[in-house]
């Protein structure tokens, strides 16, 4: 996979759940929609051919939502349940912000640039 192309598999999969109904990669001024998703996906390599070809991209995807109310169980374990199927590994926390809830998850992997595979990190 390359790396818009991840990037694309991210936004898609995170699009899909349709409890989410804004998803972005900006934090807004305010918020004015609820649920709302703003993701992040890093990358670097992790390994290299003899000829400098990435074959390995070690990715991370970092997923916040927030909600004005109720619980986030339900999405996160959707997103969960998506990101695992593809391989990726997560850690998950939320916090209390003065009468939002906010949930993060972090996915991580090793993408597999040939065969198109995750595996997790």
């Amino acid at each position: 996979m390359d790396i818009i192309n991840m990037k694309t598999i991210a936004y898609q999969t995170i699009k899909s759940v349709t409890d989410i109904k804004l998803v972005t990669t900006n934090y807004p001024d305010t918020f004015t929609v609820y649920p709302t998703a703003i993701y992040s996906a890093e990358h670097k390599s992790h390994f290299r051919d003899s000829s400098m070809n990435e074959l390995q991209t070690e990715w991370t995807i970092t997923v916040d939502i927030f909600k004005d109310q109720g619980s986030l169980t339900d999405i996160a374990n959707k997103l969960i349940a998506l990101f695992s199927a593809m391989g990726f590994s997560n850690d998950v926390g939320d916090e209390n912000l003065n009468g939002i809830s906010r949930l993060f998850i972090k996915f991580t992997g090793i993408v597999d640039n040939e065969m198109n595979r995750v595996y997790e990190n």
